[in-house]
């Protein structure tokens, strides 16, 4: 499975970072406090819970003319992840960093060719 590192466009979206600062330690538990860009995303309206999936998917190369179906998962090691389906029956896998940067991966349609 091909991971894309892909920098969220909900961070440009939503504005500047919090200004808090790289803490070192063990990584966060699975039930520890949400990451608050999540927090943000959560916040938006579906639509643009969408559309900020949608410019993950775009931004790793992937094909997606529109999403049919997003849900989120319940959190993998306190990562929030969402899973997105397009038009076109192409399935993604999105994963949101500590950092703020989405992990997309899945099962790309092939470009339609004319």
């Amino acid at each position: 499975m091909t991971r894309t590192f892909i920098v969220g466009i909900a961070v440009l979206m939503l504005g500047a970072c919090d200004g808090s600062s790289i803490v070192s330690g063990p990584p966060p538990k699975a039930d520890a406090t949400p990451n608050p860009m999540e927090a943000k995303i959560d916040a938006l309206p579906p639509a643009l819970q969408q559309m900020t999936m949608f410019r993950a998917i775009q931004d790793g190369n992937f094909t997606c003319q529109k999403i049919v179906q997003m849900k989120k998962r319940t959190p993998t090691v306190g990562k929030a992840i969402w899973d997105a389906e397009c038009e076109d029956q192409g399935r993604y896998v999105i994963e949101l960093q500590p950092d703020g940067i989405f992990w997309v991966s899945g099962v790309p349609q092939p470009k339609k060719r004319f």
